[in-house]
């Protein structure tokens, strides 16, 4: 099942880089994958560029998926996104897609990714690594999840330094989980007390933690030394 949802999630991405080239920015932990981790994801995240409201987006994308052979398609609008589950044969996926005027962007290939599942290579806009690790830091300090945790450390293994800007809008205007006590609220006015804040979060941080909390992400092999690679990369932050 898991490689017939990769192989579904790998035949959007070249579907949608075919209809909409540059007006589909991949986001999210697609992106990941894209970039060689082996981090598996049952989503795909997009930011459509320029438009100003998530309905001018609907009936192409809707139309766009549906065109694959035996597609189910169901959608919904939020506040947020488009949300489209994609089920063919049994295998289901989510395609959430998000508007803005613009969004910085970088180019990356789906050589890692793409050939296993027997689809071309391609070249696709993302959003700027330094923008979507900036967003990942928020994320993890909105949330706290261990996977947000992993994928910073994935873009930080690669030499990406976080949007300082970026961030320290984020951390002025957070939006809490009800997971997150007040108590672990985040207090400090700097990017580098916030470094110092992440690192104290993830000083405990086990290889067991993380493999419990990946098990539907990971192979267990990857998670193997993993913690303290994580806070050596977090040691690292300036």
């Amino acid at each position: 099942m898991i490689e017939k949802e990769q192989a579904l999630l790998a035949q959007v991405v070249d579907l949608f880089a075919r209809t909409f080239d540059k007006k589909a920015i991949l986001r999210g932990g697609m992106v990941l994958r894209i970039l060689g981790s082996e981090r598996l994801t049952n989503d795909i995240d997009y930011v459509f560029v320029p438009y100003r409201s998530k309905k001018d987006i609907v009936g192409e994308i809707v139309k766009c998926l549906k065109s694959i052979e035996g597609a189910v398609v169901e959608y919904s609008l939020n506040s947020k996104c488009l949300r489209a589950v994609v089920t063919v044969d049994q295998t289901t996926i989510q395609v959430e897609a998000q508007v803005a005027l613009e969004m910085r962007t970088a180019m990356a290939s789906t050589r890692l990714f793409s050939p296993r599942f027997n689809l071309p290579r391609r070249i696709i806009p993302v959003v700027d690594h330094s923008v979507a690790l900036a967003n990942k830091m928020a994320a993890w300090n909105e949330r706290r999840l261990i996977r947000d945790l992993y994928d910073i450390w994935f873009y930080l293994q690669m030499q990406v330094v976080p949007d300082a800007e970026n961030l320290r809008s984020r951390l002025r205007r957070p939006c809490y989980s009800r997971l997150v006590t007040k108590e672990d609220h985040f207090v400090g006015s700097t990017i580098n007390e916030f470094y110092d804040f992440l690192r104290a979060q993830a000083a405990g941080l086990s290889d067991d933690d993380i493999r419990k909390a990946m098990a539907d992400y990971l192979p267990p092999d990857e998670t193997v030394g993993l913690a303290m690679l994580i806070r050596a990369a977090l040691a690292r932050l300036r």
